[in-house]
C-alpha cells in the first residue's frame, strides 16, 4: 500500500499538483499556446524598431532614472501624477478659510496671554 502511494505520488506532475491546490474561488488562467504567430512584413518591421530601440537605452534620460536623484524625481512624480488624491477647489477653499481663522484665534490668544503676563511682571516689578 505504502508503495502504490509513492509510486503515485512519483507519477504525479507538479502542475496536476497545483491544479489540485487551486480553489473553486480562484479562476483558472487561459492555456497559452506553443504556436509561434504568423509574422508579416510590418510586425518584423515594427519588431526591428523596437530592438533598435532598446539597444539605445544608453540616452540621457536613462542615465538620469538611474541615479539616486533622478530615480527620486522620476518617483516622485509618478506618485503625485498617479497616487496622490488632490482636493478639489471648494475643498481647499474651506480648509484655506478654516487655517486663516484659527490662526487668527490662536494669535489673539496668544497676545491676550502675552498681555496678562506683561501686566504681571508689572506689578511684581512695580514699574
Amino acid at each position: 500500500m505504502a508503495n502504490n502511494m509513492a509510486e503515485k505520488k512519483r507519477n504525479t506532475s507538479r502542475s496536476q499538483m497545483a491544479e489540485a491546490k487551486v480553489s473553486g474561488r480562484e479562476k483558472e488562467q487561459p492555456v497559452k499556446s506553443n504556436k509561434t504567430p504568423v509574422t508579416t512584413k510590418a510586425a518584423t518591421r515594427d519588431r526591428g524598431k523596437t530592438t533598435r530601440r532598446e539597444q539605445r537605452g544608453n540616452s540621457t534620460w536613462a542615465r538620469f532614472r538611474n541615479t539616486a536623484f533622478g530615480g527620486f524625481v522620476v518617483d516622485s512624480y509618478y506618485e503625485l501624477r498617479h497616487k496622490v488624491t488632490w482636493p478639489t477647489f471648494e475643498q481647499a477653499r474651506n480648509m484655506t478659510i478654516a487655517v486663516i481663522v484659527i490662526s487668527l484665534a490662536v494669535g489673539l490668544f496668544l497676545g491676550l496671554v502675552d498681555l496678562g503676563l506683561n501686566q504681571i511682571f508689572v506689578l511684581i516689578n512695580g514699574k
